[in-house]
């Protein structure tokens, strides 16, 4: 599979959302994050909501066909095994799944941006940066043994490689 093959896949997929397949997503997530400290669940409540439901508007949107690059066949599979492992008992879940396997590959795959937007606020107070067009997460090598974290596939580096490049940065 290369990137023009999975855009065209994507749109496909994100034409057979509808508005109401969305506000429940949305509503998913609302439920998700109702436990999280309050400055966390504005952070994955409104502004990754947003992130998303904007990444899903721009691959709705596409009329151009991205450069033609091959995609690891096997990266792709295991990122949608790990969606399709995550299940739970609300019935919502299914329409927030369906959502993200429009968004996610988009993001990994062809735009090449971070899982999270820049400037969210994540656990511990810190947050996405990008610092020369590189882009770096200050959680991404803790959660890589997270089984169901989709930090692995995320274009972010670890801020440790920023502070290993660019010392005066800290």
């Amino acid at each position: 599979m290369d990137t023009k093959e999975l855009l065209a896949s994507l749109e496909k997929d994100a034409r057979r959302l509808s508005n109401n397949d969305i506000m429940k997503a949305r509503s998913f997530m609302l439920n998700y994050v109702k436990f999280l400290p309050e400055k966390y669940k504005k952070a994955y409540s409104t502004e990754l909501f947003s992130y998303y439901y904007e990444t899903f508007m721009e691959i709705k949107g596409l009329r151009s066909n991205p450069a033609r690059e091959e995609i690891d066949a096997e990266t792709y599979k295991e990122l949608i095994k790990n969606y399709e492992q995550q299940v739970s008992e609300d019935p919502l879940e299914a329409y927030f799944q369906r959502f993200m396997n429009v968004v996610t590959p988009y993001l990994i795959f062809i735009a090449k941006k971070p899982l999270h937007p820049v400037g969210m606020i994540l656990p511990g107070g810190m947050t996405i940066m990008e610092l020369n067009g590189e882009y770096y997460c200050p959680i991404k090598n803790k959660q890589k043994e997270v089984d169901i974290a989709l930090c692995k596939y995320c274009i972010c580096k670890d801020n440790e490689e920023v502070a290993k490049t660019d010392g005066d940065m800290w």
